[in-house]
């Protein structure tokens, strides 16, 4: 047996160094559950999560990352010789293990809310989660899900989610400011831009996209993953200058190469000045871009725009970016 240390007989000043200490954040929650006293101890730290996710597949993940290289997690998954059996997400529950250090199973039950309310209170996030669907999800009962997360406002939905699963998740988790949809459920046209219509914040949509959706885009800030022509690019610039998506900060695609890729087609009918070097250099660091040329435009009210274009070996990266 491992000598045990009557920490909570010294001085808090000097536990709170003890705890100063302590390499690892996981350490630090097996920690903060032992009393009111050792969590309060503990968020007084003032330890800050830069993100929590939850991953839902045939198990939940409860994720939580410090910093690039620092992420650690509870795993909670159905532990009987059944793996098909649902997990009853409706009753207070052990996580199976902490990730990436070592396993150890937690002694004391609670419901899923709890430890996600315990962690944001410790670890001082007061932001929605980050919530993620993979293929598994679907033994989840979805208004169960939403209850117990609260408030969900980044949603991702893998393309391995089969179609009337997508469409049952966007049915049920909504008012979102991001989304993530990595797979097109929808084969109606109609539906699909209602996504589009929608105010988020940003969203990522991978699937064929018509210069009619792009004009419906109402999101700030877009990715299609999907690639595009350069003629259909360059149309909807043309109704951007003349006024349409007065959200949009951003939008970023592909031009596949097979399309004949040509600067001039690109711009055609398009007044542009070229952007020096140095400022290109700022906006790609402003906004995490690459570009090998850049250039200028504005809209007929005088708001300013760059189009950056980053040549890769079998496509262009093309970046829309508006400077407000």
């Amino acid at each position: 047996m491992e000598p045990t240390f009557p920490l909570f007989r010294l001085p808090e000043n000097v536990i709170i160094e003890v705890l100063r200490s302590t390499d690892h954040a996981e350490q630090l929650l097996i920690f903060s559950q032992v009393s009111t006293k050792a969590k309060n101890l503990v968020t007084s730290l003032g330890v800050r999560a830069r993100k929590v996710y939850i991953e839902i597949s045939d198990a939940i993940d409860l994720s939580v990352r410090f910093g690039p290289r620092s992420l650690w997690g509870f795993r909670f998954r159905n532990d009987s010789n059944d793996q098909n059996a649902e997990l009853d997400i409706n009753r207070p529950m052990c996580p199976n293990y902490i990730f990436p250090y070592k396993i150890i199973q937690q002694s004391t039950p609670f419901y899923f809310s709890e430890w996600l309310d315990h962690i944001r209170t410790i670890f001082c996030y007061t932001k929605p989660p980050e919530v993620s669907f993979w293929p598994g999800s679907e033994r989840f009962e979805l208004e169960s899900l939403k209850n117990m997360i609260k408030n969900v406002t980044c949603l991702t939905i893998s393309d391995e989610i089969i179609d009337i699963q997508s469409k049952r998740i966007l049915n049920t988790f909504k008012n979102l400011n991001k989304l993530n949809l990595y797979e097109n459920p929808f084969e109606d046209t109609c539906e699909v831009r209602k996504l589009f219509i929608q105010n988020f914040g940003k969203i990522r949509f991978s699937g064929i996209y018509s210069l009619d959706d792009m004009l419906l885009v109402n999101s700030e800030n877009v990715r299609f993953w999907s690639s595009t022509t350069q003629k259909q690019f360059n149309q909807f610039i043309k109704h951007w200058i003349r006024g349409s998506n007065p959200r949009l900060q951003r939008m970023s695609l592909s031009i596949d190469e097979t399309d004949s890729v040509s600067r001039d087609v690109l711009l055609k009918g398009i007044r542009y000045v070229d952007v020096a070097k140095e400022k290109q250099l700022e906006i790609c660091r402003k906004h995490k871009i690459d570009s090998d040329y850049m250039v200028e435009i504005r809209r007929k009210d005088g708001t300013p725009a760059v189009i950056a274009v980053n040549e890769r070996r079998h496509f262009l990266n093309v970046h829309f970016v508006v400077l407000y």
